[in-house]
């Protein structure tokens, strides 16, 4: 092989890794006051917490549309404080024993704070992300939708 080939294939391997590592990718960020960030691939999700009151269950259900997150669904298992009590398609009851509530509202990003006592978490593909766990009780989170370069995935997030 001449040493002009092999500069070629150097470079072209060079670039390629670049591209890889320097183009951003549409990702789901979970940013939380403690600086430490989650990347997760742009797809369905579930928030899932214990009502402070009723003490039971809640989850709802997000998926992902170009930049914002569309709540889909709401399940619950009691009525109470904060439960839908409106919806365009009637509330249905599930196998495992949810009222769940189609709803399918827009938002830019998703607040919320995370509590042990509430064991707020994320359910991704089976994969139970445990935030009360990962964070401070009461931690503030911001969900958002960015594009991120996999160099800052690497050396600035958890997953």
């Amino acid at each position: 092989m001449s040493s002009k080939f092999k500069w070629m294939i150097t470079g072209s391997m060079l670039v390629v890794l670049l591209f890889i590592f320097l183009v951003p990718q549409k990702k789901i960020v979970i940013d939380s006051e403690s600086g430490e960030d989650l990347y997760l691939p742009p797809e369905t999700f579930e928030i899932h917490w214990i009502h402070s009151i009723e003490k039971e269950e809640w989850f709802e259900v997000y998926s992902v549309e170009d930049e914002s997150f569309i709540l889909t669904e709401s399940h619950f298992k009691t009525f109470g404080a904060g439960v839908p009590s409106d919806s365009d398609e009637p509330a249905e009851m599930t196998k495992d024993g949810f009222v769940k509530y189609t709803i399918n509202d827009p938002y830019p990003d998703i607040y919320l704070n995370v509590s042990d006592n509430v064991e707020t978490k994320i359910v991704q593909d089976d994969e139970e992300i445990l935030l009360y766990e990962l964070y401070e009780p009461y931690t503030a989170v911001e969900i958002t939708i960015e594009y991120i370069s996999l160099i800052k995935q690497l050396t600035g997030g958890l997953i």
